[in-house]
């Protein structure tokens, strides 16, 4: 059985979510088009270094970024190119304590001068399956497990997260997206479409 459970709920037609949303035939329909081909397909640069085209490829899902946006990535790249160096390309699932210690730390780095779903669109293109996107879509959906909002729900909902890729039967549905997409941003998806409906 494809079941998909997050936070305690059951993910309705997870499968055929993602499949939608990567462009793909799902049982509602043929091909659609929306922000894989701009955000998960569009080529990152090496491991660490942060450029224009990751931050322009947040626009895919993160529209109308602003001049402050725009300059809070050119003047804060070397701390997030350090902070990015401490942190290995694994999956959530499997990340070590000490990964998942850094993990939390990251809306520290927004300074207040850039939120933290921006934030995390961006660095997640460099870091896919450890970085979770943190839009609204993902915090109305763990609240329940978080209790709380925006940064403040960030530390729970990264161990929550962890939890739930862990998940064997979890893993199993996740493992059925298309190549390329890690089961980290599978669960995303899955979430954010039903938000999106």
């Amino acid at each position: 059985m494809e079941r998909l459970l997050c936070a305690g709920r059951v993910v309705p037609d997870a499968v055929d979510r993602i499949r939608r949303y990567c462009g793909l035939v799902w049982s509602g329909g043929g091909p659609e088009v929306w922000a894989y081909a701009y955000f998960d397909t569009l080529p990152t640069g090496p491991t660490d270094e942060l450029g224009p085209a990751d931050v322009l490829a947040a626009a895919a899902l993160h529209p109308g970024l602003s001049r402050a946006d725009l300059e809070y990535f050119v003047v804060a790249r070397g701390r997030l190119e350090d902070w990015l160096a401490g942190l290995p390309d694994v999956d959530l699932a499997n990340a070590a304590d000490d990964e998942v210690a850094g993990l939390r730390l990251l809306p520290a780095l927004t300074g207040g001068l850039v939120s933290l779903s921006l934030l995390t669109k961006v660095l997640h293109r460099k870091r896919p399956g450890l970085i979770p996107l943190c839009d609204r879509a993902i915090l109305d959906w763990y609240r329940p497990i978080t209790g709380a909002r925006g940064e403040k729900a960030w530390p729970a909902l990264v161990d929550a997260l962890q939890a739930d890729l862990a998940d064997q039967e979890n893993a199993a549905v996740l493992a059925t997206a298309p190549a390329g997409i890690r089961p980290l941003r599978a669960l995303d998806i899955a979430v954010w479409m039903g938000a999106s409906r």
